[in-house]
């Protein structure tokens, strides 16, 4: 077993994935959200509301 710090930005994927969005434009961020929209259906959807236990 390893002891890791608290807080090590390069053991966080999170941290990591944050920065690499934040160096997007917001022209490719309006593609990238347009391009999810159209990925996700609306069985998607239902399927995650059922998954947290809505009907």
């Amino acid at each position: 077993c390893e002891f890791l710090p608290p807080y090590a930005l390069n053991f966080n994927p999170i941290k990591l994935a944050f920065l690499d969005m934040m160096e997007l434009s917001d022209e490719e961020i309006y593609i990238t959200l347009l391009c999810t929209l159209y990925i996700i259906t609306p069985m998607d959807i239902f399927g995650w509301y059922a998954h947290c236990g809505y009907k």
